[in-house]
Formats: structure tokens, C-alpha cells, sequence
């Protein structure tokens, strides 16, 4: 990294809505929707919709104990990764992202929105080659290697599409890769409705530190 690392891990604390960001599109997902697996969600939708509902209200114990219903019941492989999933951010609520780490793993192959919570736990771990994780996970494996993406969770991570670009933005730019930090910061620009002032300023910030 170029520049000073507590500095830049102050700001980035702040890129996810876990930790309180609240700058771009609204991160909320749809709990109707379903992964194009293949596979509908029939048996565990129950659980994990109450899952959510109690990660919401900061019951994340109770959370988590609802997805490990789904767990112990002959889970189907999207079921599974929505359990696992929810079992990652109700773990990163209560501790740091880094804690739900394990389970997000599980989960990432399927879930999109364990792709960003892991990216996020990588973020924090802030070494280059976590970085580099960081945009593998993000850009490669959400993406598709289209710099373009569209990331919609599926659940209320509180994470919305202009973050996740913010994200990989800093991702490049701490890797020393200036262009491609710069047309994913210019790109979540376009996302957010709404900009200055907001923590994705903020982090916006940080990404323009680093490119000095």
C-alpha cells in the first residue's frame, strides 16, 4: 500500500452497513428471491426468512438458532447456503466481520451476498494478498470479470451495489492497480443517488488518498 494504513482502515471500517454505512442505494434485498440454482427454496424458507427477521432485530443468538434448524434438517444446497449465510452476518454482527468468516466460506459458491461479507472480512484483515482476495471475490466471482456488475442482495445485509463497487474500488487502488480503482469509484458514483457527505464519500476519499 502507498499511503498510511490506519488511516485508511479507519475510513474503511465504515464500507459496509454492518458497521453503519448508509451512503448508497438501499443494501435491503427481497426475501422472495431466489438464487438461479435450480433448486427453489421449499423447506428451510421458513427458518431462514425467521433467521432475517431476528438478525433485524438484533436477536442474532436467535438468529442463528433458527439457521441451524435449517442445518440439522436435510438441507437443499441453496437452503444450505442461505443457513450458512445467515449464520456468517448474525457472527459478524456480533463480533467483526472477520468472525463470520467460516461460514460465508461455506456459503460463497452460491450466495452473492456471503461473496460481499467475506470480501468485507478480507477488507478488514487488510494485508495485500487479502486485497487480492478481495477483488477475486467481488470481481471475478460476483462480477463475472464484468466491471459493470450488478450486485442485489438477497437478504438486508444493509450492503447495496454502489458499496460493493466502493469496495473493490479500494481493493484495487491498495493493490497499486490506479485505473481500475478509478473507474470503479467513478461507477459507484453513478450508482448512488446521492453522494457527498455520505460514508461512501468517506471511503471515496480513502480510495483518492491512495492514488496520490
Amino acid at each position: 500500500m502507498k499511503k498510511h494504513l490506519g488511516v485508511i482502515l479507519l475510513a474503511l471500517s465504515l464500507t459496509l452497513g454492518l458497521t453503519g454505512c448508509s451512503g448508497g442505494v438501499n443494501g435491503e434485498g427481497d426475501s422472495q428471491y431466489s438464487y438461479d440454482i435450480g433448486t427453489p427454496i421449499v423447506r428451510g424458507n421458513t427458518y431462514n426468512d425467521q433467521g432475517w427477521s431476528y438478525i433485524e432485530k438484533g436477536q442474532f443468538d436467535s438468529s442463528i438458532a433458527q439457521f441451524n434448524k435449517v442445518l440439522n434438517d436435510n438441507p437443499t444446497a441453496d437452503e444450505k447456503a442461505e443457513a450458512n449465510n445467515g449464520i456468517g452476518w448474525a457472527k459478524a454482527h456480533l463480533g467483526q466481520l472477520k468472525d463470520g468468516m467460516p461460514w460465508f466460506e461455506k456459503a460463497k459458491d452460491i450466495s452473492d451476498d456471503a461473496k460481499i461479507g467475506l470480501a468485507g472480512a478480507y477488507i478488514q484483515l487488510a494485508s495485500r494478498s487479502d486485497m487480492e482476495m478481495v477483488i477475486d471475490l467481488i470481481f471475478k466471482q460476483l462480477g463475472k470479470e464484468n466491471p459493470h456488475f450488478e450486485y442485489v442482495s438477497r437478504r438486508s445485509t444493509g450492503v447495496s451495489d454502489a458499496e460493493a463497487h466502493v469496495m473493490l474500488s479500494y481493493a484495487y487502488a491498495a493493490t497499486g492497480a490506479d485505473e481500475l480503482a478509478r473507474e470503479q469509484l467513478d461507477y459507484a458514483k453513478e450508482l448512488s443517488p446521492v453522494w457527498t457527505g455520505t460514508t461512501l464519500d468517506q471511503v471515496g476519499k480513502v480510495v483518492e488518498f491512495l492514488l496520490q
